[in-house]
């Protein structure tokens, strides 16, 4: 649980503490990738890459702020840091040559992202061959560290297998659905979600159908649930999507209970479904950031709006880079070793690492917020089972 008194900042400030910078050497590039970014001056880039703008910016902004406060609040000594944004829109074909320019700049020792699981896939090897550390803090998919892992790649959010999970439990325990409508955007996010959740709830999903990222007219869709008269719909996919489709279910007259993952958990998701997304369900692994706390009383007077969407993973992720620099690293090697051995208290939750670049599952709360008059609000804590 995020805690509300100045612990949390204590206990970042410990994380960051280390040596004291001494001055360091010019860029060498060794020719292995690894980026030798020591020399007389110590100057370094974090990019962070991810949608900036378009429906789904909301989910993304807010994480790559608290990653700019953190950076903003720590005392560097003699090294100079700056964050880098590089807006992909979320889009894979956008986020390659993001990555091809990140991996071939020596000054950048770290990437905070991919923000989604698509672009992170479709990245993750270009920064394997350039050395670059990543630390996401949101690609969710399963398959980036449990069927193709690559050494770079670390995040701070759990895979959705464990998701899917909680996001079923939710449907038949709390919403006490029996007759669930599953669909997802036929994407590298929203499609094996839904695999999980169809696959947990078993007899308790009673029609399975796609749509495409792009889409706006889902009168088949609709047609399907008029006919499968479900009595709860989850939709795996991103905001642009999700409110053309639930202002549609509505207008149908299907009245049934929506529930979606944390690919809508962004501040613009109640803007964009209006009147019709009243009542609707947004699941997320991150916990509900108190509004007393001074990290949101930081935030706010930095960015003029209270923290969004895992803004203390973006805080967290910068944290971790910082801490290997006051720690002597001055090498994308010398980081990305000290991210595999990184084991402290965060804002988010404990932060480590294991082989495969997961925060251990234990170490993460899983929640449903409710959007109520168009703001996504805490509602249950569930912990999935198995």
């Amino acid at each position: 649980m995020i805690r509300s008194s100045k612990t949390w900042q204590a206990a970042a400030i410990a994380a960051a503490a280390g040596l004291v910078l001494s001055a360091c050497g010019t860029t060498d590039t060794d020719g292995g990738g690894g980026g030798d970014a020591s020399g007389e001056d110590c100057n370094f880039k974090i990019g962070a890459m991810g949608a900036l703008s378009g429906a789904n910016a909301s989910i993304v902004i807010p994480s790559v702020d608290g990653a700019e406060l953190a950076l903003s609040q720590w005392d560097g000594g003699d090294c100079e840091v700056s964050l880098e944004r590089f807006d992909t829109e979320g889009d894979p074909a956008k986020a390659t040559p993001v990555a091809t320019q990140i991996a071939g700049d020596e000054t950048f020792i770290g990437v905070i992202g991919g923000a989604f699981s698509g672009e992170t896939r479709a990245t993750k090897t270009i920064y394997q061959d350039g050395g670059v550390p990543m630390i996401s803090q949101s690609a969710t998919a399963t398959d980036l560290t449990q069927d193709e892992p690559v050494e770079v790649f670390h995040r701070l959010v759990p895979y959705d297998d464990y998701q899917g999970a909680a996001i079923a439990k939710y449907l038949t325990d709390e919403v006490g659905a029996s007759k669930v409508f599953v669909v997802d955007n036929s994407e590298a996010y929203g499609e094996p979600l839904a695999d999980r959740v169809e696959e947990t709830l078993g007899d308790a999903m009673v029609q399975r159908d796609k749509t495409q990222v792009g889409q706006t007219d889902f009168a088949p869709t609709i047609s399907k649930m008029e006919s499968a008269a479900p009595d709860a719909i989850f939709y795996g996919g991103y905001i642009a999507e999700a409110a053309p489709l639930l202002k549609q279910i509505r207008d149908a007259g299907i009245d049934a209970p929506f529930v979606g993952g944390d690919g809508l958990y962004g501040a613009d998701f109640g803007n964009a479904v209006g009147p019709a997304g009243e009542g609707a369900v947004v699941m997320c692994p991150c916990a509900p950031i108190e509004e007393d706390s001074t990290f949101a009383a930081d935030f706010e007077a930095e960015f003029g709006s209270a923290p969004g969407a895992y803004a203390a993973e973006g805080y967290d992720a910068m944290n971790v880079f910082l801490a290997a620099l006051d720690d002597g690293a001055r090498s994308r090697e010398e980081v990305l070793e000290f991210i595999k051995g990184y084991q402290e208290e965060g804002l988010s939750k404990e932060v480590a690492f294991d082989d495969a670049g997961d925060v251990p599952a234990e170490n993460v709360s899983y929640w449903a917020y409710k959007n109520t008059d168009g703001v996504l609000t805490p509602e249950v804590e569930v912990a999935p089972e198995g």
